[in-house]
């Protein structure tokens, strides 16, 4: 019900003005992508996180900033400077995690893959008391 209510709250958010940058809401997860050339990308990007700013401050929801990540998918090495919120930098981050999928800056899934198969592994080792040679369980 919470969820539901939060999201009646969260409906007239700001929506991006161009094509480039998209609002992902889930639940109470959000994520704000855009694509293009990285100069024109980067100043997308902040005039809208100003503008979401000043919506998040209108309707009194705190985002802690500190636990913002910001991802640059490219495959070159250098990165342009980062964007920010409430005037306070989002640090760039190698990975970040979004509904459950791990994304890496270079889109290689080896991040994500490799969580998949530690989590498999320990469900594994669980279970192997009871499926394991030496269980007292008949087939």
């Amino acid at each position: 019900m919470t969820k539901q209510i939060f999201n009646i709250y969260v409906n007239d958010i700001t929506s991006p003005r161009n094509c480039q940058t998209r609002l992902c809401l889930f639940a109470d997860d959000t994520a704000v992508m855009s694509t293009g050339e990285s100069t024109k990308v980067m100043d997308d990007l902040n005039y809208y996180l100003e503008q979401l700013g000043k919506w998040l401050i209108m309707w009194k929801i705190k985002v802690n900033a500190d636990k913002c990540q910001a991802v640059y998918f490219t495959r070159r090495r250098k990165v342009p400077d980062p964007p920010k919120l409430y005037r306070r930098a989002i640090k760039w981050s190698k990975d970040t995690k979004y509904l459950g999928f791990t994304l890496d800056s270079r889109p290689t899934y080896d991040k994500h893959i490799t969580n998949i198969h530690k989590k498999t592994r320990s469900a594994k080792a669980r279970l192997y008391p009871l499926l394991g040679r030496n269980s007292k369980l008949s087939l």
